[in-house]
């Protein structure tokens, strides 16, 4: 029994770890219809268009993936995803108990969690079976429409999917916490990456100020002085003794949280070195353009994936782009500066007459989607060294009936 206000994806973890020692009954298994937008599969070698073995994506618990799509076809890709909730116990006002099972934001953290990886953007549609019965009930209460593009087929490697939910089982919990935050975060931004770009991008902000403050939660700059020159300039003139001087950089620092530098830090220490070779970005909307040859035969083809110039960031200059996104993200929330045009750069067929005559001042939404997901699954790929003792806990046993088709 847990008795919080919300269940979610760490607590389902923490259930399937106890499942698996013995510790506590077998909860309640329940199936939830997802969809996304860009294929995923695992690996597969032959026909999968004409193979059930090939729908199978994640075989096993703590969650199963099963695409109930034929391969290729139209989309949005249905997928079913079961897993086993716990009983769970909440308070009303601190009064009231109410018992029972409430898996829907695992449901929609487990969906945010594999957006997050993929970059195929996967949202949860209704409940589809308790317990074995087959059931309908909808997710959310009122009904979410929101434009999506269409992407490529995404492969995903199983064993990395359930190595990378071993390591945020075991992360440290505050820590862990604030990394689920900032995925939810992520994915609200992706959601509205085609109707709400500006506030997409914001989103995204926000998601890394939620990571890097949980892990940097203690952090100081180096030079306190010299960040202090930064930010208040002339400040050492108003003081004409080292004690006073101690003093007002005390009162200066007091409620100083350092967002940008925590923000920074955590993006230059976790962003991949594949993020600065790439030369093609798979998530990119997939679309078709038809073409008349020369014998009036008709042939299409998918959309450009190359990362443009205009859609790179430099190496060498990702603390200045960072700092860039921060301020107009400040001009935006305390001033009402919108952001430039040019962010949607690459969102669809045709580019805004005002992106093109503004040129791009920040890296357009899509290129600073990529980078968030890179620094964010680098990180917690980063903890496998960290969790070894606690993910063997989340053993996969692969030998299960699952495979028996």
């Amino acid at each position: 029994m847990i008795e919080r206000n919300k269940m979610g994806l760490l607590e389902a973890l923490d259930f399937h770890k106890r499942l698996q020692s013995g510790e506590v009954g077998e909860g309640v298994e329940v199936e939830y219809q997802l969809y996304s937008w860009g294929e995923i599969y695992p690996p597969f070698l032959g026909d999968r268009k004409n193979s059930i073995n090939a729908r199978y994506i994640l075989r096993d618990f703590p969650f199963k993936l099963f695409s109930s799509s034929t391969p290729y076809q139209t989309l949005p890709q249905k997928l079913c995803l079961t897993f086993k909730a716990p009983y769970e116990e909440r308070r009303d006002t601190g009064r009231v108990r109410i018992g029972g099972i409430f898996p829907e934001e695992i449901a929609k953290e487990f969906a945010a969690f594999l957006s997050l990886i993929t970059r195929r953007r996967i949202f949860v549609s209704r409940q589809i079976r308790y317990n074995g019965l087959p059931i309908e009930q909808e997710v959310d209460l009122y009904k979410r429409l929101h434009f999506q593009e269409r992407q490529k087929l995404k492969e995903i490697e199983p064993k990395e999917v359930y190595q990378l939910l071993g390591n945020l089982q075991a992360m440290d919990r505050h820590i862990a916490n604030g990394f689920i935050l900032a995925m939810r975060l992520y994915h609200s931004a992706v959601e509205m990456m085609y109707t709400e770009p500006e506030f997409s991008y914001l989103f995204l902000v926000t998601c890394l100020e939620a990571i890097s403050s949980a892990v940097y939660k203690d952090y100081r700059p180096n030079n306190e002085e010299d960040f202090l020159d930064s930010r208040f300039p002339g400040w050492r003139d108003l003081v004409n003794t080292s004690k006073r001087k101690a003093e007002l950089k005390d009162l200066l620092l007091k409620n100083e949280r350092f967002t940008l530098r925590k923000l920074s830090k955590f993006v230059n220490e976790n962003v991949p070195e594949h993020f600065w070779s790439e030369t093609e970005d798979d998530a990119k909307p997939d679309y078709l353009t038809g073409i008349i040859g020369s014998s009036g035969q008709e042939n299409f083809l998918h959309s450009d994936t190359t990362i443009r110039d205009w859609e790179k960031i430099e190496k060498e200059s990702l603390t200045r782009v960072l700092r860039d996104i921060y301020t107009a993200r400040s001009k935006l929330i305390h001033e009402g500066i919108r952001l430039p045009s040019s962010i949607v750069v690459g969102h669809f067929h045709s580019v805004p007459i005002e992106a093109i005559e503004e040129g791009p001042r920040i890296p357009p939404l899509l290129t600073f989607e990529r980078l968030v997901s890179y620094s964010m699954v680098e990180f917690l790929r980063k903890q496998q060294e960290h969790s070894k003792g606690h993910t063997q806990a989340l053993t996969i046993n692969h030998g299960g009936t699952s495979n028996d088709i």
